[in-house]
């Protein structure tokens, strides 16, 4: 999905996948700890740009490499974890887009009260070597909605039935998702389980609520990873990534999944459903 969105927006720029421009797409398969020998991979190939939509993976690269443009396509925080020196010069050989998480993440908390102000406890599944997967929880943004946030981490596959249990031992009555590429990868036994468990879930990725989770306020991949071809074309030109600003998306909507809403028994209020950019039947 997103990278149809890649090749055509390489192609708005005169780039064509087998004429002018070659695709080498690798992927983990859900496994962070693949990170580094991929970014190797890619390193050795002697690429002229790499492209990357996970902060685990920007990190991984960065490490095997300080002159191959690395060309981000949506990811958050990068200032504060020092991926870049500022959005407007990001100063190294990494550039491209980026979503504003706090303000995500905030909004899709605040549905959780809106389709039930009852809930208190809300689950956060997250990828605990993702420094920006639970970094905005961490100090106010929980306690200042009025809600206690409970961690749910996973690295690896074989942490979900732990977490599935600290769901359950913790009472949580809502579940937010991190769209991280191991929770990305199992995000259909995560549903189910939410399903099974009546748990109504939200994510910043529009992608998982067409998919299986009850809704999402976030960004679209797809638009990113499109904005992103950009990049490439610019750096394809000769441009320096260090002096090429930073994007921050400023399109967000929200998804609302009706098949995922009835499979949970869950009556959503009327006003929210109206205001949903996207609604899945």
């Amino acid at each position: 999905m997103v990278l149809q969105a890649l090749v055509d927006g390489l192609r708005e720029h005169g780039w064509e996948e087998g004429r002018n421009v070659v695709l080498e797409v690798r992927y983990a398969g859900g496994d962070p700890a693949r990170f580094a020998e991929l970014a190797v991979d890619l390193v050795e190939l002697k690429v002229d740009a790499i492209m990357i939509n996970d902060t685990q993976a920007l990190d991984a690269a960065r490490r095997k490499t300080t002159t191959i443009p690395i060309i981000m396509t949506g990811q958050g925080v990068t200032v504060g974890l020092g991926f870049i020196e500022s959005l407007a010069r990001p100063g190294g050989n990494i550039t491209g887009v980026v979503n504003q998480m706090e303000t995500v993440d905030e909004k899709n908390l605040e549905l959780f009260k809106e389709i039930n102000p009852g809930i208190e406890r809300i689950g956060i599944m997250h990828s605990p070597e993702n420094a920006a997967s639970f970094a905005t929880f961490k100090v106010e943004m929980v306690p200042r909605l009025g809600l206690i946030g409970v961690p749910v981490p996973v690295s690896k596959p074989e942490d979900l039935d732990e977490a599935f249990a600290t769901i359950v031992r913790e009472g949580v009555q809502a579940l937010h998702v991190h769209p991280v590429p191991v929770i990305i990868a199992h995000r259909g036994r995560i549903a189910a389980f939410a399903i099974e468990r009546r748990l109504p879930t939200t994510s910043g990725d529009n992608f998982l609520a067409r998919d299986v989770l009850l809704m999402s306020y976030g960004f679209d991949s797809r638009v990113s990873w499109r904005r992103a071809a950009s990049y490439v074309d610019r750096i394809f030109k000769g441009a320096n990534p260090a002096e090429i600003p930073v994007e921050q998306m400023d399109r967000y909507q929200l998804i609302i999944n009706l098949r995922t809403a009835r499979a949970i028994g869950l009556d959503l209020p009327p006003a929210l459903v109206a205001r949903a950019d996207e609604i899945i039947e």
